[in-house]
């Protein structure tokens, strides 16, 4: 299993994969941060152009107290309909495949496979997943959107969300870009930080250029990945199956 997770970046309580929303308070003297947020939303999401597919090239970095593996990992991205991500070491491949309604991957090395909800992946990093997710990690947007959950305004750098059992923590930029996204579990010291040292602009579509990721749960996992080279709306081959013969994990 632990070549597939250098491809999984990303805990759902349901089997859709959809999020389910603790409703929340709002106390009196929070209610007129709302502007506030509206506004960090609508400079937030002016940065990003609108594009159809994506081919990133990348260098990852994985670490675990098992395991090291430094290899260079394709993405493919058609915006709001799929993600391919895929690499080879040695003469093993690995492939994951993320839809709306879809999560999946294999691992030649292992001979395993995973076809099924975003469960598997959110009890990797410990946090509530579903596809808009993922695209919006790998393009640096808010893990959860700003426009669509009730974030309050802790000083100008910092939102905060209430989610479940889950405290989302923003630190934004200058640009009201995302520096840093903190998702801690309230009942115990699991925690997901994703950071964002380093933005780029490519082909007039503004990026990550890194993306450090550091889940910290009982098997503490480190992965930072570099884009080496970003291709903008070419075309893309999504064809992806799962090899005869592998074993599938079970959840």
């Amino acid at each position: 299993m632990s070549l597939a997770v250098l491809l999984i970046g990303c805990k759902t309580t349901t089997s859709t994969g959809k999020q389910r929303i603790e409703e929340i308070e709002i106390p009196e003297n929070r209610l007129k941060t709302n502007a506030f947020v509206g506004k960090v939303a609508k400079e937030h999401y002016s940065l990003f152009n609108s594009f159809k597919t994506l081919k990133i090239n990348t260098k990852v970095d994985y670490r675990d107290s098992q395991n090291q593996f430094a290899p260079n990992v394709e993405i493919q991205m058609e915006k709001g309909k799929q993600i391919l991500l895929s690499t080879s070491i040695f003469f093993f491949s690995v492939k994951a495949y993320f839809t709306p309604e879809r999560a999946s991957f294999y691992d030649t090395y292992n001979g395993t496979y995973y076809d099924g909800d975003y469960n598997f992946i959110s009890e990797f990093l410990g946090t509530e997943v579903a596809y808009e997710n993922i695209e919006n990690l790998l393009l640096g947007k808010a893990f959860y959107n700003l426009n669509e959950y009730n974030y309050t305004k802790e000083d100008d750098q910092l939102l905060e969300l209430k989610i479940n059992q889950f405290l989302v923590k923003l630190i934004l930029g200058n640009q009201n870009e995302i520096a840093s996204t903190e998702v801690k579990q309230v009942q115990n010291t699991d925690k997901l930080v994703v950071s964002y040292p380093v933005y780029q602009t490519a082909e007039d579509l503004f990026l990550p250029k890194k993306i450090n990721i550091h889940a910290m749960q009982k098997n503490d996992v480190q992965i930072n990945i570099d884009y080496r080279k970003v291709t903008v709306n070419p075309p893309l081959d999504f064809r992806y199956q799962i090899p005869r013969n592998s074993k599938e994990i079970r959840i």
